[in-house]
């Protein structure tokens, strides 16, 4: 019985999809002009304010890191042994804090990458400069967040700069924490192969109303492949051997 609900489920889900990716289709094809100029109108917008969404992101993202990182700062130097609710709320802004600078940096290359196709149009030397201070920025903070990390757990350890900062980092952790790790990897697993799929479907509607080429299908399915074989490899490995001991 259990097994009928769950096909049943599965052919709801496969109806559903495929009503839902028909309609999208006749959508794009019948307001096909409407949607290119939408999206060219879009692209023009970018490349035309680059620099300008450039400098309002780092700046933005600049000035929000500063604020957690001094109000961790002044947090951590009045921290008492005994005070659990101030010890969650600066674990809590780190946890916040980390990813804040990751995400400035990832976008620091997807705007640089911008710049440079658009080199024909916008001086390549400031998005050069930009692109340089936003990464010097980036990696300084996250040395320094790492060290107040440090200080409110002072058994982790690790170089932020070093190659292998990731394996001394979780070899510092208790179990608990590897659980969690572990099991937020897996999750992110999960969530990026529906993110591909999306993708991939996305770029299929696209190519209806515009011709994307055939590299976003290339770039995509590299990664989803990638990230496949490396998760495939990783479990065989863990598998078959000491769960710590592996590389």
């Amino acid at each position: 019985m259990k097994i009928q609900k769950q096909t049943l489920k599965f052919l709801i889900a496969i109806i559903v999809s495929s009503l839902i990716g028909g309609l999208l289709g006749w959508f794009i094809i019948h307001f096909e002009t409407a949607i290119f100029h939408g999206l060219l109108n879009f692209q023009n917008l970018i490349l035309h304010n680059n620099l300008y969404i450039q400098f309002f992101i780092f700046g933005l993202c600049a000035l929000l890191i500063l604020i957690i990182f001094f109000s961790v700062k002044h947090k951590l130097n009045r921290l008492d042994p005994n005070d659990d609710a101030l010890f969650d709320q600066i674990d809590h802004q780190l946890g916040v804090l980390l990813p804040l600078i990751s995400a400035t940096m990832i976008s620091g290359f997807c705007l640089f990458g911008i710049t440079v196709t658009n080199a024909l149009n916008e001086p390549v030397l400031i998005g050069l400069i930009l692109f340089l201070l936003n990464t010097s920025f980036a990696l300084i903070m996250m040395v320094l967040t790492i060290k107040l990390t440090k200080v409110l757990y002072p058994e982790k350890k690790g170089n932020p700069l070093d190659f292998n900062f990731d394996k001394e980092w979780i070899k510092s952790c208790d179990e608990a924490e590897k659980f969690v790790i572990y099991k937020a990897s897996y999750r992110c697993y999960q969530l990026m192969n529906f993110v591909y799929c999306g993708v991939m479907t996305l770029c299929l509607l696209i190519s209806i109303a515009v011709n994307i080429g055939i590299f976003p299908y290339l770039l995509i399915g590299f990664l989803w492949i990638t990230q496949t074989l490396v998760y495939a490899r990783s479990a065989n490995r863990f598998q078959h051997g000491q769960l710590d001991n592996v590389q």
